[in-house]
């Protein structure tokens, strides 16, 4: 299965360094900024009543968690050293190649290093971008992927993509439809797909695609005893057996697969991100051998509300007066008209909706990654990977962003997700539900690393270090 577009269109900047405060006695401007925020007030009620004890109580807890991260990376902006880095590792006239390591750790094997290579001027055009990268994991497994992107494509409004991918994975797993066993499995595949997408009216994209996985999937390395045997009635035969073979594992095969999508995004900037909405749902249809054909479909959807009309980021001076401010001052900040300001301004509620579903052809049998995910990527970032797969899943995430320094947010989130044979099968009270905190760092221009704790319900949790966003 292929992977999606990134965002399609460049984003202006926002003013970061912008430090003006509108106060309505000033100018006529103030005014057209107080009668903008008295709009915001009245445009979200539902949204600031219900974030209003979020910023009483949880808020200052978050802040407290966060605090010894704020040192450092303040110390990492002041002295520039993205640039600095940037410059370290940037190749050619004019800087537009970048080759830099990358880290993401995770529990057990899925810690993994890896390099990066960016040519944001391929060939010596702006529109077109090569993006290479490996993954190398802790217990030897390895990934990589490249790909290619031209905008307008020979003259024309076409938005082109090639991309190669290889995957050697020794110890894939996926969890049992309708059980807590896991099995695992070796994935030795690869993907080559080339898309094209077409802008359309009101901010929409249409897209298509055709992609190749030849796929070699066997037997984990032993040592995985009972977690390597096959307990579900997804791996039912007709002759009622279980078998892993029904669904593809000790076999190869071609997968030949083509999709048709629509995306749309009205994102202000795709990394400090305060409104809009984006849009993504596509299908794809599996031509695979060994009777092994299947279809999908898959929607996505996530709006952003700002609360306040004041910039978001905040000022190299707001930083150097919260850094220096007494308990005292503090104190003296909690009257109501700055309390309110604070509360109704610079915050950003996201809402992110995921649903997917496959359907098996009659008289053939879906491979095993055939199946939907629910999990970490969904996101439910309280589990550890793509925790549940079935046939049909949905989720629901809403994000509470608040800056904490210039370019660095905090976040709270609060996500429910299920999964079943199909909608009429799913157990909509087993759902399963996920929470936390964490940070976001970023630039207008480029999203660095986000740090997050997430839990499931009461029961357990999930660290993540990514280089990516959710959503």
């Amino acid at each position: 299965m292929g992977v999606g577009w990134a965002a399609i269109k460049p984003q202006p900047a926002p003013d970061s360094t912008s430090s003006a405060r509108s106060r309505p006695s000033d100018t006529l401007a103030d005014t057209a900024s107080a009668g903008a925020r008295v709009y915001q007030y009245i445009a979200y009620p539902t949204l600031q009543v219900l974030t209003w004890p979020i910023e009483i109580v949880l808020v200052p807890v978050v802040r407290a968690a966060i605090s010894p991260t704020q040192e450092p990376i303040r110390y990492f902006f002041n002295e520039n050293v993205i640039d600095r880095v940037r410059d370290l590792v940037s190749i050619g006239k004019e800087e537009q190649i970048l080759l830099y390591p990358t880290l993401s750790l995770a529990p057990g094997t899925g810690t993994r290093t890896g390099v990066t290579l960016r040519d944001n001027a391929l060939f010596g055009s702006q529109t077109d971008q090569l993006v290479a990268y490996l993954q190398y994991y802790v217990n030897g497994d390895y990934k990589a992927r490249a790909y290619v992107t031209a905008q307008n494509l020979l003259g024309t409004p076409f938005m082109g993509k090639a991309s190669a991918y290889l995957a050697r994975m020794k110890n894939a797993s996926a969890n049992q439809p309708g059980t807590d066993d896991f099995f695992f499995y070796s994935d030795s595949s690869e993907q080559y797909q080339f898309s094209l997408m077409y802008p359309l009216p009101l901010s929409f994209w249409a897209y298509g695609d055709i992609l190749l996985r030849p796929t070699r999937l066997g037997n984990a390395p032993p040592g995985g005893g009972d977690d390597n045997i096959p307990v579900s009635n997804f791996f039912l035969d007709p002759q009622g057996v279980l078998s892993p073979a029904y669904r593809g594992i000790g076999q190869s095969f071609l997968d030949r697969s083509w999709s048709a999508g629509l995306q749309r995004d009205t994102r202000n900037n795709p990394n400090v991100t305060l409104t809009g909405d984006w849009l993504n749902v596509s299908y794809r249809y599996h031509d695979v051998d060994l009777s092994h054909d299947y279809q999908e479909w898959n929607g996505q959807y996530t709006k952003y509300f700002q609360l306040g009309s004041e910039d978001y980021e905040v000022t190299p001076a707001e930083e150097r007066e919260l850094k220096t401010m007494s308990v005292d001052k503090f104190l003296q900040q909690l009257e109501y008209e700055k309390l309110r300001h604070e509360i109704f301004s610079r915050k950003v509620v996201a809402v992110h909706l995921y649903a997917a579903q496959s359907f098996e052809i009659p008289g053939n049998s879906m491979p095993i990654y055939g199946l939907q995910t629910l999990g970490n990527d969904t996101p439910l970032r309280g589990y550890d990977g793509d925790r549940f797969r079935d046939y049909t899943v949905a989720a629901i995430s809403t994000e509470y962003r608040f800056p904490v320094l210039r370019l660095m947010d905090g976040t709270l989130f609060d996500e429910y997700g299920v999964s079943g044979h199909s909608w009429g099968d799913i157990d909509y009270l087993n759902y399963r539900n996920s929470w936390g905190f964490g940070v976001r760092v970023r630039r207008p221009d480029i999203f660095l690393f986000r740090a997050e704790l997430g839990f499931h319900g009461l029961s357990g949790f999930a660290i993540n270090m990514a280089v990516d966003a959710p959503f």
